[in-house]
């Protein structure tokens, strides 16, 4: 089970960041005049959305997942009830962070929280047993991403003479 979480929350980080740099491109600045602007805020902003976003999806959102889940194990009996019960414990320990700190990082923590449940439940469904190995090649993916973006921030910085 633990092994599962990993692996989500490898899966919902890396979208996560990408959404959120596609509806949230460059908050600093003003709105992107053209496309090309728009993209390069894109491009830019998803590796850092995935840097500071990751550790917290991985470490708080694996460790209130796999509380989620015992909890609504053992006061359920029916898998719907389980769903349901799992899926409000996971919106509710995303919900922490309206009161931490502001409304608009707790619509950020509910979405993330959203998405690691979805993505969790997808890979429960598959009925796959996940090992150590598998774990630690999913931490691949946030990696790639950020890798991926970097270098496009740097391909582009050589094309425009940066």
């Amino acid at each position: 089970m633990i092994y599962r979480k990993v692996i989500a929350a490898s899966i919902s980080g890396a979208i996560f960041a990408i959404l959120f740099g596609l509806f949230v491109p460059d908050p600093t600045s003003a709105p992107a005049n053209s496309i090309w602007q728009y993209l390069s805020s894109v491009i830019i902003t998803i590796p850092f959305y995935l840097m500071y976003s990751f550790p917290f999806i991985l470490i708080y959102g694996g460790m209130t997942s796999l509380l989620s889940e015992v909890i609504s194990r053992r006061i359920t009996k029916h898998q719907k009830a389980e769903f349901v019960v799992s899926g409000v414990l996971h919106l509710a320990f995303g919900s922490v962070f309206f009161l931490i700190f502001n409304p608009y990082a707790g619509i950020l923590s509910l979405a993330a929280a959203l998405l690691f449940f979805v993505t969790d439940r997808y890979l429960q469904n598959k009925r796959a047993s996940y090992r150590l190995t598998q774990a630690l090649m999913s931490l691949e993916i946030p990696i790639g991403v950020w890798i991926l973006f970097m270098g496009i921030v740097y391909l582009q910085s050589l094309v425009a003479g940066n």
